[in-house]
């Protein structure tokens, strides 16, 4: 096991749970869900109206798709989207692709920003995560390294903490289970359903995630030395 970034995410996941940091990083998880839906209704050539990020770490994406089967799959892009997007970041830590993994939030946060996100909180906290972001990218060395890391872990456990949500919601309050509910409108399954789809999927991935930081390169090249440089 690398104790090492085992190290990094006993401190990301306490950083998580903090007062109005943990917040402002749990964000980061909102950002990617909702641009996965964002970018699966563009694939299937439907029209994304805007896109809000709120303080409460909740999210919506205004969509119009083609067809129901277009809107099925908007709906499943979210959750799996930010899982395999955990996985992504995974797979870029654990080579070292620190200075990547801030790129790509990078990339993802100016498009948010000029096409889709239009309420006030939500480019409020664009601004100041690409300020953050280009700090970061600026210093270099562990300032990087550890701000990669940082975010992988916080899409990570949001997006598996998450999932829990959006079970218990679609167990005991279906009508507001948000995408679980509209895939009950869309398909013959059940809310409840989809809750348990949503939750297996994320846990199934993040273990994946989890196992590819933590046992990667066990008699290889370590993927974190000393000196860390981007």
């Amino acid at each position: 096991m690398n104790w090492k970034f085992a190290g990094y995410i006993v401190v990301a996941l306490i950083v998580v749970h903090l007062p109005f940091i943990g917040i402002f990083f749990r964000i980061a998880n909102t950002l990617i869900h909702e641009s996965s839906h964002a970018v699966m209704t563009l694939a299937l050539q439907g029209k994304v109206g805007q896109i809000q990020l709120f303080a409460n770490t909740e999210g919506v994406t205004y969509t119009l798709s083609p067809s129901s089967f277009a809107s099925i799959l908007t709906s499943l892009a979210g959750y799996v989207g930010s899982s395999l997007f955990a996985l992504l970041l995974a797979v870029l830590c654990a080579r070292g692709k620190h200075a990547v993994v801030l790129w790509l939030f990078a990339v993802i946060s100016v498009v948010n920003a000029v096409l889709w996100v239009r309420n006030p909180f939500g480019l409020a906290w664009l601004l100041a995560f690409l300020c953050l972001l280009g700090f970061a990218l600026w210093r270099k060395g562990k300032w990087t390294a550890v701000l990669s890391i940082g975010l992988f872990v916080f899409v990570l456990a949001e997006s598996v903490s998450s999932s829990f949500a959006i079970l218990w919601l679609s167990l005991y309050t279906p009508a507001g289970a948000g995408d679980a509910a509209n895939l009950a409108r869309e398909t013959i399954l059940p809310t409840a359903f989809w809750g348990f789809f949503f939750l297996l999927q994320a846990c199934a991935l993040g273990f994946l995630s989890a196992k590819t930081v933590l046992w990667r390169g066990r008699g290889k090249r370590a993927p974190f030395p000393k000196h860390v440089s981007s």
